[in-house]
């Protein structure tokens, strides 16, 4: 039996690397090339690129108060460019002061007050009220104040919203189209279709002045942008020899 010698040396243990976990401050010191750097200036370098970083996340990258991006629109450009277009049969609403800013009204004006305005190839029948030169009526048409009347000699100004039922069909008048006007004394006065202007400026304001032969001029808008064109249609009085039908239509 063989003896066993207890003085004999242990054989050393299997010695294992162990990774040490590097710290955040750590891997910013080793990408800013600076790991090998030892002592608290290493450190603090390190501590002050932590908090950099963590400054630039929390405000996203985004420019000061102030900056503006390169290359983007602003004021009302901007607005009429992100526009749906057009539709051809849905509401268009014109928004608060969509109309020219009134101008001097005269005194009295004079003719005889139109109470309903009639398109029959547009299909258009609406009810005429007072109008204060700034908003539309729903579902009616609004005369412009300070212009004049059926019978005055100058300029009649209408104007309505362009929706279904109202004067958004006044976008397909042509030259030539009759527009009946029906009046207090319960007759009629009809006028002939003379000039379509699909883009008058929105401050255009002789369109609203008075003129020195009668005619009519209706108004409406081509855009929710306040400051987008108008769509005007002026007609003149038919010849005195071709009188209008009565409309017989209902207040």
């Amino acid at each position: 039996m063989t003896d066993i010698d207890t003085d004999a040396p242990a054989p050393p243990p299997s010695r294992r690397r162990r990774r040490r976990r590097s710290s955040p401050a750590r891997r910013i010191a080793r990408f800013l090339g600076i790991d090998r750097v030892r002592g608290r200036a290493a450190v603090l370098v390190a501590a002050l690129a932590v908090l950099v970083v963590a400054a630039f996340i929390a405000l996203g990258g985004r420019p000061s108060p102030g900056a503006e991006p390169t290359g983007s629109p602003s004021g009302p450009a901007s607005s009429a460019a992100t526009l749906p277009p057009l539709p051809s049969s849905s509401a268009i609403v014109p928004p608060t002061s969509s109309l020219p800013p009134i101008v001097t009204p005269s005194p009295s004006p004079v003719g005889i007050v139109a109470r309903r305005i009639q398109i029959p190839r547009l299909g258009i029948d609406l009810r005429i009220v007072e109008g204060d030169g700034l908003d539309a009526p729903m579902n009616k048409a609004a005369h412009y104040p300070g212009t004049g009347w059926p019978g005055g000699g100058t300029n009649i100004y209408l104007y309505a919203h362009a929706q279904t039922g109202m004067f958004l069909s006044l976008w397909q008048a042509k030259v030539g189209d009759q527009v009946v006007l029906d009046l207090v004394d319960g007759t009629t006065r009809t006028y002939v279709v003379t000039q379509v202007l699909p883009k008058v400026p929105y401050d255009a304001l002789q369109y609203v002045a008075a003129t020195p032969t009668e005619q009519l001029t209706l108004q409406t808008s081509t855009s929710y942008t306040p400051t987008a064109p108008r769509f005007i249609v002026i007609a003149v009085p038919a010849p005195s020899d071709s009188p209008a039908p009565p409309s017989g239509s209902a207040q």
